[in-house]
């Protein structure tokens, strides 16, 4: 007897030590994934058939191919004329009456523009001052223009080329020599102009009726903050916060929003107080992929990844399908059945070690996955965020985070303000430099204009979704 209880501990032994050894490696995957590109391994190319040709490269037969646009204007024309034979050199020339046309764009290397300001000076009889104005595109006391500085902040932060190569470009290209460090001073001119402006576009993305949040890792002069972004269609706003966590979303959205907060299983989101929230299902897919990579050998939890999987995929398939179409008893009744079936599911044996985090955030978050079918116009995945977010990891890349707070501070407004411009179609430069000229307006009037007669309860489908957070409460 003795024999088999050893036996039966033994047993429970070797379970206890594949699972902690099935973690250990879940656990270094995942850091590998972090920390080094995933190296795919192509297969072997196979040599092609002999009786089939290889396959012709470039586009596939019948494609439209791009055609330059003829230009809407014609800025110098220039007659060509010879005055002898360029095959022999005779001059024996009779013209013909044909002309042959061609058309040709070049761009034209800019000129440096000095401007001297001669400011006039008057009485005025009444406040019995001595009084002037400024003039046209002039910055006092700047020796360089505001059309300069606003190319200097884009090249910057959109193109992400660093301040030495701004430099060599305005010397070699613009004929302007401007010292490394006044192209600093550039980017906080136009950080300080612009910061009412970034606090506005704040309050506004606060009255949209949903928000993409994200985030990812920022270095501050060697130290680890995070990078936060905040967009809707219209508004992209970066943030850039030394913690990660429940406050920071509080600071930028406020205790309350009254919207839909789309985002990642961060648990700073958690708290928040939304009036809905719809977490990224392209997260949860890729759970499902590892949970049946460690659990490949288990029937019973595979079997469980392929349903949640299969509920996910129907409820996209069902939002895709009644994408521009009026929602109907179908789209009602499925929709039902989806919700119920989420409501019901559960892992089996959520203590082993690898499926408990996962069946907890599930559990957890059975509510906020399936707001994409009660709410008009909202997505089931967050790429918005992480599309808005890739720019700035691209300058992370290149440059490793900034080096001061005022950096951090400079990146945040002046990235916020070329992002919003992008998504409204605007012109950087010309965005730019309307807030070093505020005389020229506010280069966001339409969108910080009231909005229309479409408020948030507009969004909100009576149909049977509660409007409080905790949908099944």
């Amino acid at each position: 007897m003795s024999g088999c209880k050893d036996c039966q501990i033994a047993q429970r032994r070797i379970v206890e030590l594949e699972e902690k050894i099935a973690l250990l490696q879940f656990e270094l995957d995942s850091l590998k994934s972090k920390m080094y590109k995933s190296k795919k391994i192509r297969p072997p190319k196979e040599s092609p058939p002999i009786n089939n040709p290889p396959k012709k490269k470039g586009g596939i037969f019948g494609h439209i191919g791009w055609f330059r646009k003829k230009p809407k204007r014609i800025d110098r024309i220039e007659d060509v004329r010879i005055d002898k034979c360029p095959n022999c050199g005779s001059t024996d020339l009779n013209e013909c009456a044909h002309i042959e046309e061609h058309i040709q764009e070049d761009i034209t290397l800019p000129v440096t523009e000095t401007v001297l300001y001669r400011r006039r000076h008057y009485y005025c009889g009444h406040c019995k001052k001595i009084v002037s104005s400024k003039g046209k595109d002039e910055l006092p006391k700047s020796y360089i223009g505001p059309k300069a500085k606003s190319l200097a902040a884009f090249m910057k932060y959109a193109i992400k080329i660093s301040d030495r190569d701004i430099r060599t470009i305005f010397r070699k290209v613009f004929n302007l020599d401007i010292a490394i460090s006044s192209i600093a001073g550039f980017k906080d001119q136009i950080k300080v102009k612009a910061l009412p402006l970034y606090e506005q576009l704040l309050e506004s993305l606060k009255q949209s009726p949903f928000i993409h949040a994200d985030e990812t890792g920022w270095r501050v002069d060697g130290s680890n903050h995070w990078l936060w972004k905040f967009s809707d269609k219209r508004i992209s706003l970066s943030h850039i916060d030394k913690g990660r966590g429940q406050k920071v979303v509080e600071d930028i959205l406020g205790k309350d929003y009254n919207g839909i907060l789309i985002s990642d299983f961060l648990s700073a989101y958690n708290k928040i107080n939304a009036r809905s929230k719809q977490r990224c299902l392209v997260h949860i897919f890729r759970d499902i992929k590892k949970v049946a990579e460690y659990w490949c050998n288990d029937k019973e939890v595979l079997r469980y990844c392929r349903r949640l999987k299969k509920i996910l995929e129907d409820a996209i398939l069902l939002h895709k399908e009644y994408l521009n179409k009026e929602w109907d008893e179908r789209y009602y009744s499925k929709r039902a059945r989806l919700k119920d079936s989420l409501k019901d599911f559960g892992f089996p044996n959520p203590n082993k070690r690898i499926l408990k985090r996962f069946a907890k955030r599930l559990e957890r978050h059975k509510d906020e996955m399936l707001t994409f079918l009660y709410e008009k116009d909202i997505d089931y995945h967050n790429n918005h965020a992480e599309q808005q977010i890739r720019p700035d990891v691209i300058f992370r890349k290149i440059t490793f985070g900034n080096r001061s707070i005022k950096g951090a501070e400079n990146h945040s407004v002046l990235m916020t303000i070329l992002q919003t411009a992008k998504l409204n179609n605007m012109n950087p430069i010309l965005t730019l430099e309307k807030i070093l000229l505020p005389n020229k307006g506010s280069p966001f009037s339409k969108i910080l204009s009231p909005p229309k007669e479409k408020d948030i309860a507009g969004y909100i489908d009576t149909a049977g979704w509660p409007k409080h957070r905790t949908h099944d409460s």
